[in-house]
C-alpha cells in the first residue's frame, strides 16, 4: 500500500452543512490520490440507519450517561462498518457543530478517543483523526483540526502561540471547506433545467414552474439564502427578520429584478410559511422550499425542528419533485446570492466565484457566543462580498447590478486539507 492508496471514513450526520463539508474532503483526497471512493458507503452510522440520507441524530458523548457507553456504542458500529470493507479506514473524519456550543470540543475528542482505542484494541494499525470547521480545543485525540479563521478567538490565538504541539496540528483556513464549485453548479444547473422541462405539464407544479422560468428568462437576479434559528437563544431568526427580507427583495423586483427565496435546515417554519404566503402575491418572487419534510408523527415533534412540518406539508412535497433547487439556481448570469450572516454559506458561494452579498441588519445574533458570524461577515465583506443593505442602495441608486461587483474569489481551503492529510499519513 502506498501513502495515496488508502480509504475513508467519516462519522455520520444529519446535518446537510456538515455533511456537505464532508463530501468536500471526500473529493479533495479522490482528487489528490487518484482513487475512486462511494462515499455514501464510508459513513460510521448508527446501528438503526442504514444510509446517512436516514439519520435523524449526531452521535455525541453529551448523549450518553458516561464515556464507556459512548465508547461501546461506537465500537459496535465499527464492528458493523468495517465488516463490510476489505481493509479499514486510514483517515478518520468529523465535523465540529457550533450549536453544541460548551461541549463540541468534548464530543469530537471522545469520538476520536473512541475510534483509535478500537483500531489499538483490534490491532488494526494507525488512524489518522480529522475535525473540520473547529474551534482551536487542546484536542487530544485529535490528529489535523481545520480552524476556519473566523473562529480563532484571542485566546485560541494565544494558545497557539504557547504550544507548538497543538500548533502543528492546526490548519488555519479561510472559510470552511465546502462542497460547491462552479463545476458542481453547472452540473446541478442541468438537473434542475431538465427537471422543469420533464414536470412541466404537472398541473400540481404548473404555477411553481412558471415562476423558476420567469426568474430564469430575468435580467437580473437574487437568490436569498435562509439560514435559521438554533437550539439556544443567541440567534434570533423571527418573522420579523422575514418581514425585512421579503421587503428588500419587493424594493428589488421594483427596479427590475426578479428573486428566489431557499431555506434551509434551520429556517424556522413559520418563516417558511410566512415568506411562502407572500410570495404568491408577487410573480416576480419565488420561495422554494428545500427542507426535508416530515414523514411520520415522530417528525413533527417539536425537538424535529429542522424537518419542515406544516400547513404546507403537501405543496412543498410537490416541489420536491423538482428537486433541491440549490445550488443550480446559483449558475445563471447576472445573479446575487444573498446569505444571512448566521450561516456560514456566504463563504461557499464566495469559492465559487458566485456574487455574493450577506445581510447582516436586522438579525439578531449574540456577539458574545456567536462572535465567529460577526468575524465571518467582516473576512467576507468587502473584499469577497458585499453587505446585502448597501447592495440595495448602490442598485437604487446607482444602478448597480450583480455582473458589476467582480469581488475577489476566496480560495478554497479544500487542496490544502487534502495536502495537509497526506503529509501527515506520510509520516
Amino acid at each position: 500500500m502506498t501513502k495515496t492508496d488508502f480509504s475513508l471514513m467519516a462519522l455520520g450526520t444529519p446535518n446537510t452543512g456538515e455533511l456537505n463539508q464532508i463530501y468536500g474532503a471526500f473529493k479533495a483526497l479522490e482528487e489528490l490520490t487518484g482513487n475512486s471512493y462511494d462515499y455514501d458507503k464510508m459513513f460510521l452510522l448508527p446501528l438503526n440507519v442504514n444510509s446517512v440520507h436516514e439519520q435523524k441524530n449526531k452521535m455525541v458523548l453529551s448523549e450518553y450517561p458516561d464515556y464507556p457507553s459512548f465508547k461501546d456504542e461506537i465500537f459496535k458500529m465499527l464492528d458493523r462498518h468495517l465488516a463490510q470493507l476489505k481493509n479499514p479506514p486510514r483517515v478518520f473524519i468529523t465535523v465540529y457543530t457550533q450549536l453544541e456550543n460548551y461541549v463540541a470540543g468534548k464530543n469530537i475528542d471522545a469520538v476520536c478517543q473512541a475510534v483509535k482505542e478500537y483500531y489499538k484494541e483490534h490491532h488494526l494499525g494507525n488512524i489518522l483523526t480529522t475535525v473540520l470547521t473547529s474551534r482551536a480545543h487542546k484536542y487530544k485525540y485529535v490528529d489535523l483540526i481545520n480552524v476556519p479563521k473566523h473562529l480563532l478567538t484571542l485566546r485560541s490565538r494565544i494558545r497557539l502561540l504557547r504550544k507548538p504541539s497543538l500548533r502543528k496540528k492546526v490548519l488555519v483556513t479561510v472559510g470552511i471547506i465546502n462542497n460547491l464549485s462552479q463545476k458542481r453548479i453547472k452540473e446541478m444547473k442541468k438537473e434542475l433545467l431538465d427537471n422543469l422541462k420533464t414536470f412541466q405539464n404537472d398541473e400540481t407544479l404548473k404555477s411553481q414552474i412558471d415562476k423558476l422560468n420567469h426568474f430564469i428568462s430575468a435580467p437580473k437576479k437574487i437568490v436569498v439564502c435562509l439560514g435559521g434559528r438554533v437550539d439556544g437563544p443567541e440567534i434570533n431568526f423571527n418573522i420579523q427578520f422575514a418581514k425585512k427580507l421579503f421587503s428588500d427583495a419587493e424594493k428589488m423586483t421594483k427596479i427590475g429584478y426578479s428573486a428566489v427565496f431557499v431555506n434551509g435546515p434551520r429556517t424556522p417554519n413559520d418563516v417558511c410559511d410566512f415568506i411562502y404566503e407572500q410570495s404568491l402575491n408577487n410573480p416576480d418572487i419565488v420561495f422554494h422550499n428545500c427542507k426535508n419534510i416530515a414523514q411520520s408523527l415522530e417528525d413533527r415533534q417539536p425537538n424535529r425542528w429542522r424537518i419542515y412540518s406544516g400547513k404546507y406539508e403537501d405543496v412543498f412535497s410537490d416541489m420536491k419533485k423538482i428537486g433541491n433547487i440549490y445550488p443550480g439556481i446559483l449558475g445563471f448570469d447576472n445573479l446575487l446570492a444573498v446569505h444571512t450572516m448566521d450561516s456560514y454559506a456566504g463563504c461557499e458561494t464566495a469559492n465559487a466565484a458566485v456574487n455574493t452579498a450577506i445581510c447582516s441588519k436586522g438579525l439578531y445574533i449574540d456577539p458574545d457566543i456567536r462572535r465567529d458570524c460577526y468575524n465571518m461577515y467582516q473576512l467576507l465583506c468587502p473584499q469577497y462580498a458585499i453587505d446585502w443593505d448597501e447592495f440595495i442602495y448602490f442598485s437604487q441608486n446607482m444602478k448597480v447590478e450583480p455582473k458589476d461587483l467582480q469581488p475577489k474569489v476566496l480560495s478554497s481551503p479544500l487542496r490544502v486539507f487534502a495536502e495537509n492529510v497526506l503529509n501527515k499519513m506520510a509520516k
